[in-house]
């Protein structure tokens, strides 16, 4: 059994290559870099966004491998860290990840701190939304890469070169591309003035290939008590699913210096699960028989500081969940 898992990520790895190899031939040397190499394992049907709220309002631990799955909202509304955190979570499986960096403005830095390892990392950097799509459709062919995330849409169909129709057809090649393949696709767009004004044929296009919609809507900042901004809040909403039911919705804190917080998100799961309790006498927060602290910032830093009791969260957390069968890529 041990040699036959061995075998086939040997074969993947292989397979990924030649994909490589061709890339290079047909777009040129630096149209994809990667520094080492790793081992793909897709031992899940989905990849998490980073936040367990969303990834249970996704009815399916996250976004579908084998899929196409869109996060649309406004500029600066999170879609770009929950798109790394699926890369992350590739990468963390043993898996490679890819980002097609179609606006050319990737923010390494926000990349690192959600997790993505760039040495492991595949950049693509397309000049037309054609070449995008055949590259992504090579990729996702090649039946070696885990995570494809495409930032932005808007680079591409908003270009005084963009070509909707190339971007209709490319989608239409891409999920057949995904049929049997462990890939998960992401793309984000940017809603704009100039997104609704001009991207409504390749808008109608990506809604309609797309198995899973998250639309992002910022709530306000978080913000320190000494009146430092230290991130965003955002309200994540399903609003459409072709894997379990829609119109769930997830509220996510999202900090700049890590992206999703996990320990804060927890938490609030944890109180409306009734695992974490809130003793009416003023004793604080409390996980079973760990005191978490007196006030919700205290509780927020005592799992902060407490890996192993934040997991015992989590699984707490997923174990208090209805169990519902995954739906498999493509039925």
């Amino acid at each position: 059994m041990v040699r036959t898992v061995e075998a086939d990520s040997q074969a993947r790895a292989a397979r990924l290559e030649q994909a490589l190899a061709a890339l290079r031939e047909r777009f040129g040397e630096r149209v994809v870099y990667r520094l080492r190499e790793n081992q793909p394992l897709p031992n899940a049907p989905s990849l998490s966004t980073g936040s367990l709220g969303l990834d249970l309002a996704s009815g399916i631990g996250g976004v579908p491998r084998g899929r196409i799955a869109e996060i649309h909202g406004p500029p600066t509304s999170g879609k770009g860290t929950l798109a790394s955190h699926v890369l992350a979570d590739a990468q963390r499986r043993g898996g490679f990840a890819a980002l097609i960096d179609a606006s050319h403005a990737a923010d390494f830095g926000q990349l690192q701190r959600c997790g993505v390892d760039l040495e492991d990392l595949l950049l693509v950097a397309p000049q037309s939304a054609r070449e995008a799509l055949d590259i992504a459709c090579l990729l996702a062919a090649s039946h070696g890469l885990d995570a494809l995330v495409v930032s932005a849409v808007n680079g591409l169909v908003l270009h005084p070169y963009g070509d909707p129709a190339a971007f209709a057809a490319g989608l239409r090649r891409l999920v057949v591309e995904l049929a049997d393949s462990p890939t998960a696709v992401v793309f984000l767009v940017d809603v704009s003035p100039a997104w609704r004004s001009g991207g409504g044929n390749s808008a109608r296009a990506l809604a309609y290939a797309a198995s899973l919609r998250i639309a992002c809507t910022p709530l306000g900042l978080v913000i320190h008590a000494s009146g430092e901004v230290l991130g965003l809040r955002l309200r994540a909403e399903v609003v459409k699913n072709k894997l379990a039911p829609p119109n769930r919705s997830a509220e996510i804190a999202i900090l700049r210096d890590r992206g999703v917080h996990v320990a804060a998100e927890l938490l609030d799961l944890g109180i409306a699960n009734g695992l974490v309790q809130n003793d009416p006498g003023g004793l604080g927060y409390q996980l079973g028989d760990r005191w978490l602290g007196r006030g919700r910032e205290p509780a927020v830093r005592a799992l902060d500081a407490d890996a192993s009791l934040l997991s015992a969260l989590r699984e707490a957390l997923l174990l208090h969940q209805p169990q519902t069968p995954h739906t498999s890529p493509h039925s």
